[in-house]
């Protein structure tokens, strides 16, 4: 299985392509080490990935920082996609001030944890597109990621009137013409990237949305020759389905029945939707994350060997179309915005 690109991206995509993303959104965490998350993008690429995507605001900063040591190495193999809009601000000097003294107050009053948590010294500001810093944004992002260039630059949970900032489109063919990104685009929610692309799809190369058998936001893109990039077929909420198909006998035969995977084996069901997320989009990219090496090696060869066929997918579409299914879903998942 490989990317069938348009014609814009034969440049910028290799031939032959693993439609397979790694994303770095989850990269960092307190439980993984700096060398256990580069081992995670060893292991992605050692497999077969090609495409990685990052943003400036991953890791409060530093997600960028890592990938740029397997750049350093290997920029040749690598497809370098990343956001700017977002600015992470990890040192707001406001925000531990007032953590230190709700840990005082938790101290004195332990009862206080309760309702009062100690807030995160982690705050991004969103909507930063103003030309000076969106500038600085992805100048600081080609430094952290160690290459001179970025193959995919994405407007970081952009809005329509962010985009009719004719400074700001101008700024975006200056980086193009100067060789520092190859290819503009939109990451942003399916509503939002609906109504910029109905005003300006000629402004953007490519569309980053999330998707997941709940919302199929795949499916409400314009059509279009723009490389279409998806997320989140595997998140947190595949935790929620796995659970109840655990503890529900009569969805779990359906699952079984008709796609031939056993919906409580979690790699199996992983599987599944990351093969279905595929289908989906057929002529893109689906971006996933695994923190276990062995997870991120056993999700590449199952799409690499075609280990889930047509006839399963198509069993999971019944499925989806099922309506104690479909009701299911939306109870679950209808106020998460992915």
């Amino acid at each position: 299985m490989t990317v069938a690109a348009a014609a814009p991206f034969r440049e910028i995509l290799p031939r032959n392509m693993l439609p397979l993303g790694f994303g770095s959104g989850a990269l960092l965490s307190k439980r993984r080490t700096r060398r256990e998350a580069l081992k995670l993008l060893e292991a992605a690429m050692d497999c077969g990935v090609t495409y990685f995507d990052t943003a400036r605001m991953y890791g409060a900063g530093r997600a960028e920082g890592i990938l740029g040591e397997l750049a350093a190495r290997k920029r040749e193999r690598l497809v370098l996609a990343s956001k700017a809009g977002i600015v992470p601000q990890s040192h707001a000097l406001h925000v531990r001030a007032m953590g230190r003294s709700i840990r005082l107050l938790h101290n004195v009053a332990p009862s206080s944890k309760n309702y009062l948590p100690v807030p995160s010294n982690y705050l991004p500001r969103f909507g930063a597109f103003g030309l000076v810093e969106f500038r600085k944004s992805v100048e600081t992002s080609l430094k952290e990621l160690r290459t001179d260039y970025l193959d995919i630059l994405l407007l970081h949970e952009c809005s329509a009137a962010d985009v009719e900032e004719t400074d700001l489109i101008r700024l975006l063919d200056d980086l193009k013409r100067e060789g520092k990104v190859r290819a503009i685009g939109i990451a942003t929610g399916i509503e939002e990237t609906v109504s910029i692309l109905q005003r300006h799809a000629a402004l953007f190369d490519v569309v980053q949305i999330p998707n997941a058998i709940w919302n199929m936001n795949v499916r409400k893109v314009p059509a279009t020759n723009r490389l279409v990039i998806t997320h989140s077929s595997l998140t947190s909420r595949f935790k929620i389905l796995l659970d109840r198909l655990l503890s529900d006998e009569r969805m779990a035969a359906e699952w079984r029945s008709l796609t031939q995977v056993d919906p409580r084996d979690s790699t199996e069901l992983a599987h599944l939707l990351l093969a279905h997320a595929l289908n989906a989009n057929p002529n893109g990219i689906v971006i996933f994350f695994s923190s276990n090496p062995s997870n991120v090696v056993a999700n590449v060869r199952s799409v690499s060997s075609r280990a889930i066929d047509e006839k399963q997918i198509a069993g999971l579409n019944a499925l989806l179309a099922r309506k104690h299914v479909a009701e299911f879903l939306d109870a679950s998942f209808r106020d998460l915005s992915f």
